[in-house]
Parts: C-alpha cells; sequence; structure tokens
C-alpha cells in the first residue's frame, strides 16, 4: 500500500521496543524499494540498542524505551511479481533461513489421521497426485488454486464427510471402512474442485478422478429440501431451475459452508447476481433465517471511501462505506446477529 510508509513502520517499531515482543512482518518485500531502505535505517537503530544493552533509543524523532527482549522477524517470497529486492543494507541485518518445499504427502497424511481417518496412509498419496493433475492438465484461470491451501480445506472436511457417510451403520471395519472413507474423499474432491471449475475442465476432471480413483464418478450436490425451494422460488420468478443452475446453486451453497470469502465468476448475463438472490431467498425457507444482502460497486469510489482512512497527522481514524457497513451489522443494535448477511 503506497499510504504504508516508514513513519507507520516506525510507529510499529516502537509499539514492539516498549513491550518487549517479537514482530514478524509477512511478506515484507512487498514494500517499495525505497521504503525498505529507510526501514533499514530505522532496524539498525533497534539492534545496536539491544547489542549495546540501552534502554532508550531514538525512532522517529522521540525517544522509546527499548525491552531487551524484542526481536524482528521477517518472511518474503523472492522473484514474485510485485516484490521488491531486499537492499544491501537492510539483507545485511538479517540471517538468512531458506525454506524448503513442503512435502505435501506427509502433511494430508498427518491431516486425515487428526480427522479421524483410519486409511489415511493410503489415501494422502492419491489426493495429493489428485491436486496436482488439476494444476498441470487443465487450463490455467486466474481463480484456481490447487495448493496447500486449497488442499488442507478439503482435508479438514473429510472428518465430517465421514462421520456423515458412516452415520447409523453400525461398527464398520477393515474393506467396508476404507470404502467410505474413499467415498468420503471423492465427495469432499468434488465438492472442493467442482464449484470453480470452467465449462471446458469439466471432462478433464472427470478423467483425472477415474485415473486416481479407479471406478469412481463425479457426485453431484444432493440438497433436497434447498433443491425444492430453488425451484419453487425460480417457477415464481419466471426462471428456468435447468440442471445446470440448480446445481451450480447447490455447489455454492457448499462452499459458503467452507469459506467466508467467494468469489463468483463468469461473464455479464451469466446469472451471477440472479443465483445469489435465489440462493438467499432459498436458504431463508429453509432454516428461517432471514437473509439480507448489502450491495457495494467498489468501482463508483476510490479505496478510502470504500475501506477507510487514517489521518496521517491525528492518527484518527474514518470508516469507508464498507467498514462503516461491517461495524453496523457486528454492532448488533437492531439485532443484525439473527440475520444472515452477505456483502456483495
Amino acid at each position: 500500500d503506497e499510504t504504508f510508509d516508514f513513519s507507520a513502520m516506525g510507529r510499529l517499531f516502537a509499539g514492539l521496543c516498549q513491550v518487549g515482543a517479537w514482530g514478524c512482518f509477512d511478506e515484507f518485500n512487498r514494500l517499495e524499494e525505497r521504503i525498505l531502505s529507510a526501514v533499514s535505517q530505522q532496524i539498525l537503530t533497534i539492534q545496536r540498542g539491544l547489542m549495546e544493552e540501552r534502554s532508550q533509543i531514538d525512532l522517529l524523532g522521540r525517544s522509546v524505551k527499548l525491552d531487551p527482549n524484542m526481536g524482528t522477524f521477517i518472511t518474503m517470497n523472492p522473484g514474485y511479481a510485485g516484490r521488491s529486492n531486499l537492499p544491501d543494507n537492510l539483507k545485511s541485518l538479517f540471517r538468512s533461513v531458506a525454506m524448503v518445499v513442503p512435502d505435501r504427502k506427509l502433511i494430508a497424511q498427518v491431516m486425515l489421521y487428526s480427522q479421524g481417518i483410519v486409511t489415511a496412509e493410503e489415501l494422502s498419496p492419491k489426493i495429493v497426485d489428485l491436486f496436482m493433475m488439476c494444476d498441470a492438465k487443465m487450463s490455467k484461470q486466474r481463480h484456481y488454486d490447487f495448493g496447500l491451501r486449497a488442499l488442507k480445506t478439503l482435508l479438514i472436511s473429510a472428518g465430517a464427510l465421514k462421520r456423515q457417510a458412516i452415520e447409523g451403520k453400525g461398527d464398520l471395519g477393515g474393506d467396508e471402512l476404507a470404502e467410505e472413507e474413499k467415498k468420503a474423499l471423492i465427495v469432499g474432491a468434488c465438492n472442493n474442485v467442482l464449484p470453480k471449475l470452467v465449462a471446458e475442465d469439466m471432462p478433464i476432471f472427470d478423467g483425472i478422478l477415474e485415473n486416481v480413483f479407479p471406478g469412481s464418478e463425479v457426485s453431484k450436490m444432493n440438497d433436497d429440501s434447498l433443491r425444492r425451494e430453488i425451484t419453487l422460488i425460480c417457477g415464481k420468478t419466471g426462471l428456468v431451475p435447468s440442471d445446470g443452475f440448480v446445481q451450480k446453486l447447490l455447489q455454492l451453497n457448499q462452499v459458503l459452508q467452507m469459506r467466508h470469502g467467494i468469489m463468483i465468476v463468469g461473464p455479464s448475463g451469466s446469472g451471477k447476481s440472479v443465483a445469489l438472490r435465489v440462493l438467499l431467498e432459498s436458504m431463508e425457507r429453509v432454516d428461517g433465517t432471514k437473509g439480507e444482502m448489502h450491495v457495494i460497486d467498489p468501482k463508483s469510489i476510490n479505496k478510502e471511501h470504500l475501506y477507510g482512512t487514517l489521518d496521517g497527522t491525528t492518527l484518527e481514524w474514518t470508516d469507508g462505506v464498507f467498514t462503516c457497513l461491517l461495524r453496523k451489522i457486528v454492532g448488533n443494535q437492531k439485532g443484525e446477529s439473527e440475520r444472515r448477511h452477505w456483502v456483495v
């Protein structure tokens, strides 16, 4: 952010110095190179103060108490687009620690075991291979993510899907349990991957799934009560409840259960806004929770009016449209907590 300058960094350093906390600045090289160079002087002042065991140092033209427990750490991704190179005078102030590529199969195995999946050792390589093949074979879309974060979302949901699948089936063991766990993981993979695929990649995913889990089929979303309400609302509003449209709404509902922030991608006139309105009304009819949709057009206002601004002189914060709306919802002055809120 262009408004985040060395003065803002100085205030953070001053706070860390006074309380004796460790500060880890993530993606540090997102800052501009000129700011990084100025920040290096502040870090050098702190480090000299710590080495000389001083109780006070000078930051931003004022004396600041220095706690000996204070520490500064940074993380960075060198070579990424939109990142700066660390100046030599800043690089020399930190000890480098290189990170290795994480072992996804081992991470998946541990997470599946933690979710109660007994056959985790057998399933973890398959689910990792599924994601890696999706990444390699599918078209390159900006909203696609087959990395560790997406994999983790699936692994966390696997336990709940397994428990849901074996509910009321008594004690399963051996091959029966292994088969139920495999089915639960396939359903989880479909729930995680299918909603974000463009039409041309659907058949590719079918082939990948068949390759990794032979004999399996892409599972469809099943929620009879929600499907019934969607069909009724479509009939009332003059919409055609085609199987593809209803399936997308069920997928959207599934994604909403796994994530807080959703991106709906599609060309103009493809039914994105209609899908949101129909799903919100359908969910309200199913669970009785009143839904409210707050629509903001971010292109009509600048970033400061949207998110808010911090006055550089008085350090007084002024809410923007988005932050004001969030504060109103969280404030719960008129029973907002009892309603479902979507900010679009």
